[in-house]
């Protein structure tokens, strides 16, 4: 066997691992994005966001301060003058 054909063995065989990590690379690349798509796509469904937060305390206030205006008109109505 000559050399250079022991070097093209060699290369043939570093080239066919080299396209192994390659695809392995390709493959984990390709499902991180999958992972990411679907973690975007499902965020609203699983976390508040800011603004729905911020519109629903400010509805929350607005409805605590009527049951305490309610609550005052109450204790008025039932408070006994001496």
């Amino acid at each position: 066997m000559e050399l250079s054909d022991i070097i093209l063995a060699f290369v043939s065989v570093l080239s066919a691992i080299t396209g192994g990590v390659v695809k392995s690379i390709m493959k984990d690349i390709k499902d991180l994005e999958r992972t990411m798509t679907n973690c975007q796509s499902n965020m609203p469904i699983n976390y508040v966001l800011k603004t729905d937060y911020k519109t629903e305390m400010s509805e929350l206030k607005v409805m605590i301060e009527s049951q305490s205006r309610k609550i005052d008109q109450i204790w008025k109505h039932m408070r006994v003058e001496k």
